[in-house]
Formats: C-alpha cells, sequence, structure tokens
C-alpha cells in the first residue's frame, strides 16, 4: 500500500492513527457522559457537541497561521499533541462543574489546532506539485491511518467503561472518565511516534515563507493566487452542509442507536460488535484481497493463505461461543464507519488508479461533489426507517418501546462512509494542490475552519432531532448533502482550473 510513496508517510499515518484514537475514543462517550454526568436533556448535550466540534476544527485556523509564520510545521505539532494530552487528562478528572468541563473541552480544541491543519501539511509537503495523482491516494493512506485508530476507539471506551464499573464499582459517569484517560494515553503514544522518527519526515517540514522549494512547490502570479484562493473558499463554503450531515454520527445517530435499535441481538448479528471478530473479518477480507494479487509470490500465497484460515478460526470460534441473545452498547455503531474506511480504502484506490489509467479518472472537486451527493443517499436511508417511529419528544427521557433492526445504522454508516473516502481525503489534497504555498498552514486551517461550521451547524440542527418528527429531521440532512452537490457541479469548471 505504501509502495512509491514517500517513508515519511508511514510516520505520519501511525501519528495520526493514535491521535484519532485518542480523539474518537473520547468522541464515543461524549455526548452520552454529558447526559449522565450533567443530567442534560438532547438538545443541550448535542449543542454543547457541535460547539465543541465548531472549535475542535476551527482553531486550526490559528494554528495553521501560527505554523506558517512563526514555529513551523512540526515544532507546532508537537506542541499541540501535548496540549491535547492534557485536556483528556482532564475530562478524565470527575467534576459536576459545567465551568471545568468547558476549560477541558477549550484545552482540547487548542491542542487540536495546533495539531490537526499541520500534520496535513506535512503530508502534502512529502510530494512534489507535479505529483498530483501519487497526492491523491497519499491522502487516502494518510485518512486511512485516522480510521484505524478510529475503529477501536469505541471498544476502547466501550471496554474500559465496562471494566471499571465491573471491577471497582464505579458511576456509569466515571467509565466515562476512564474512557477520557485512555485517549490522553492515545496521545502520549502519538507524540512519541511523532518524535522519535522525525527523521523520515523532515525534508517536509519546511516553511515556503522562509525557504523556496522549487521542487515541490510552484511559483505562481498574482492572478493565480486569487483564483486559487477563491476556489478554496468556494469549497470550503460548499462542504460546511456534508460535515453538518456527517458529524450526526456522533449526535443524532449516537442517540438514535440508543434509544430507537434493537440492543438484544442473535449471535450472527453481534459478531460485527465484537472487536475479535471485526478484526478477523478484515484479516479474512485482506487474505482474500491477497490471493488476487497478480504480483504474489508463493510465499505470500502461504502467508495469505495463513491469515485466511487464522481469521475464519476465530471467526467460527467467537460464534460458536455466543449464546443467541447478546447486549450490543450503542457506543460501538461508531467503530463501523472506521472499519469501513479500512477495508474501502485500498480498493478506492486502486479504483481511481484504474481510471487515471483510462484516462477517467474524477477531478478532486468532482470527487468531492460525489461525496456529496453519496451523504444525502446515506441519510435517505435513515428517513425512509424513521416512518412509523415515535418523536424524541414523545419519550420523556425513555428508550422507545418500537426498535429497528441495527443494520439500518450499520447501512447508513456504510454508504457515508464512501461520501467520507470521496469528500475528506480528497479535500485535504486539493488544498494541498492548489493552496499558495505561503499560505498552505492557513488554507489547510480554513479546510477545517469550514469543518468547524459545519460541526456547529450539526449540534444547531440536532436540536430539531428532539422536537420534530424523526423523518422530517433527516430530510433535512438529505435536502442540505443534496445541495451542496448541485453547487458542486455548477461550479466544477473553474475549480478544476484552479489544480492545472
Amino acid at each position: 500500500m505504501f509502495e512509491g510513496h514517500p517513508k515519511g508517510l508511514k510516520i505520519l499515518f501511525f501519528t495520526e492513527m493514535w491521535e484519532r484514537f485518542g480523539f474518537y475514543t473520547m468522541l464515543a462517550v461524549f455526548v452520552y457522559y454529558l447526559q449522565e454526568n450533567f443530567k442534560w436533556d438532547e438538545a443541550t448535550a448535542t449543542n454543547v457537541y457541535g460547539i465543541f466540534l465548531a472549535g475542535v476544527y476551527f482553531t486550526p485556523v490559528f494554528g495553521g497561521w501560527l505554523a506558517d509564520n512563526i514555529l513551523g510545521y512540526g515544532k507546532t505539532i508537537t506542541i499541540g499533541a501535548i496540549i491535547m494530552c492534557a485536556g483528556y487528562a482532564l475530562m478524565a478528572t470527575p467534576t459536576s462543574e459545567s465551568l471545568f468541563l468547558y476549560f477541558a473541552l477549550a484545552i482540547v480544541a487548542l491542542g487540536n489546532g495546533l495539531f490537526k491543519a499541520n500534520i496535513s501539511v506535512l503530508v502534502g509537503n512529502l510530494y512534489g506539485h507535479a505529483e498530483k495523482s501519487l497526492k491523491d491516494a497519499g491522502f487516502n493512506i494518510f485518512y486511512m491511518g485516522i480510521n484505524v485508530g478510529a475503529f477501536f476507539a469505541p471498544f476502547a471506551a466501550s471496554g474500559i467503561k465496562d471494566y471499571v464499573m465491573n471491577n471497582f464499582g464505579l458511576s456509569l459517569a466515571n467509565g466515562y472518565n476512564a474512557a477520557f484517560g485512555i485517549a490522553s494515553a492515545g496521545m502520549i503514544i502519538s507524540v512519541l511516534v511523532f518524535l522519535i522518527f522525525r527523521k523520515y519526515y523532515i525534508s517536509a517540514d519546511y516553511q515556503s515563507k522562509n525557504t523556496v522549494n522549487k521542487e515541490k512547490d510552484i511559483v505562481l502570479t498574482p492572478k493565480q493566487e486569487k483564483d486559487r484562493i477563491l476556489a478554496l473558499i468556494t469549497i470550503f463554503g460548499i462542504v460546511i452542509f456534508f460535515w453538518m450531515a456527517f458529524h450526526q454520527n456522533g449526535a443524532a445517530l449516537s442517540l438514535f442507536a440508543r434509544d430507537f435499535t434493537h440492543q438484544n441481538v442473535n449471535k450472527l448479528t453481534f459478531l460485527l460488535f465484537d472487536v475479535v471478530t471485526l478484526v478477523s473479518i478484515i484479516i479474512v477480507l485482506l487474505g482474500i484481497a491477497g490471493l488476487f494479487n497478480k504480483k504474489k509470490t508463493a510465499k505470500d500465497n502461504f502467508i495469505n493463505l495463513i491469515f485466511l484460515a487464522a481469521g475464519l478460526a476465530v471467526i467460527i470460534f467467537k460464534y460458536l461461543s455466543y449464546s443467541n441473545q447478546n447486549q450490543i452498547s450503542p457506543e460501538e455503531f461508531q467503530s463501523f464507519n472506521p472499519m469501513f474506511i479500512v477495508l474501502l480504502t485500498p480498493l478506492l484506490i486502486k479504483f481511481f488508479g484504474f481510471l487515471n489509467k483510462k484516462e477517467k479518472e474524477p477531478s478532486s472537486p468532482a470527487k468531492i461533489g460525489i461525496g456529496m451527493f453519496l451523504a444525502g443517499i446515506s441519510f435517505l436511508i435513515m428517513m425512509f426507517v424513521s416512518f412509523g417511529l415515535p418523536a424524541v419528544h414523545s419519550l420523556n427521557g425513555s428508550a422507545s418501546s418500537i426498535t429497528v433492526s441495527p443494520f439500518y445504522l450499520i447501512g447508513t454508516y456504510f454508504m457515508i462512509t464512501i461520501a467520507e473516502l470521496h469528500l475528506s481525503p480528497m479535500g485535504l489534497s486539493f488544498v494541498s494542490k492548489v493552496a499558495p504555498p505561503k499560505l498552505k498552514g492557513l488554507m489547510m486551517g480554513g479546510w477545517f475552519g469550514a469543518t468547524a461550521i459545519g460541526n456547529y451547524l450539526s449540534g444547531f440542527v440536532g436540536r430539531f432531532y428532539q422536537n420534530w418528527e424523526l423523518w422530517q429531521f433527516f430530510l433535512l440532512l438529505v435536502v442540505f448533502a443534496f445541495l451542496g452537490a448541485v453547487m458542486i457541479r455548477f461550479a466544477l469548471k473553474k475549480l478544476k482550473a484552479a489544480t492545472e
């Protein structure tokens, strides 16, 4: 997978993997923690969730400027990682004071702002401006690293929560505090990887403000700079709609998982909610994919068969060990999005590579438009399944007596994952290609700033989840996603011209 890519990509892959492990461990239980510890209703909890995510993704604008003009990318990333680690440690401290919570969240957001945009800049700096197609694939691989960490996060959060409650007699809120402690540990590993293996990406840690790298940066005229900035602002404005819908995975979709989805499932369904079994399924699929690799050797075939047999053996053993009825944890639904990304990224890279050879690969802006359209399709699933379900405000804080199969949510996560793979890594790649060299950090921060606005709106519209009929709420997300796709289509010609 890393073949043909700079060695530094592996280091940034694992740095981001552990950072995202920490972030998504926290996010897996965040809304539940707010309701359990502070006794807030759905509207209040999702609003705080949206404001927090807005802070997390808006601060990279400042972090990008700081790296561009003062500290450089590597130093800014390191400081951000340490600050995030401290923020998660504060979250792990039991408290009944909302002010303490807000302070801890502000620390996490600040650390993320210094870290998030700048590590993406480093990924882009690994490639020359002529390596456009390879850069797309590099960002796909980097994005896969994000989601390897995110895949394990819900299981870590659920596992540590259950462990401290069962073995130490702690409350549910304290179980969530323990999950935040695991997030802090993930950040420690992330910063160690980043510092110990610095030599592999050091060539990418330069500031175009101070260094003209003719091999990797392109010289632009003032008009070209203006056109590129305008193209980026256009993309930033449109993708707000995607993030508003997408980040319902930690708000409305999490609440739907808890209140409207079957909690007791048969053992065949439960296979998909056990981390060991899920990893085994991934191993089996990778083994099968390896057998179809045209460049494989006899040794490769042998290794792939071992993986295949071992994975199948574990799946069969786990299936036989389950009872006929098993309890699933609602936070574990969040593992499906990163799991699908891990499985689908290699396939998507191969697919786009095939199209590239045929000279039919969509441009980065076109891929973003496809992602917007697929996001609308994903929430159509939720809209249709919501017909006939009671409104949230009629439940009086209890779970619904009418629940639906977990496969509806899994299907939604599958579709929105394909949408995300078309949009998010391609957005990072587009910014890296188009941003004027002296504004790389700031423009990458602008991408995350647009994400921030979308995240805030995810919490803002979250209040309608509690007050409207469920199908009406999901219809709102469908409309905005399709609207974004239409806007991309009309602006596509100018957006494509910006990368030339």
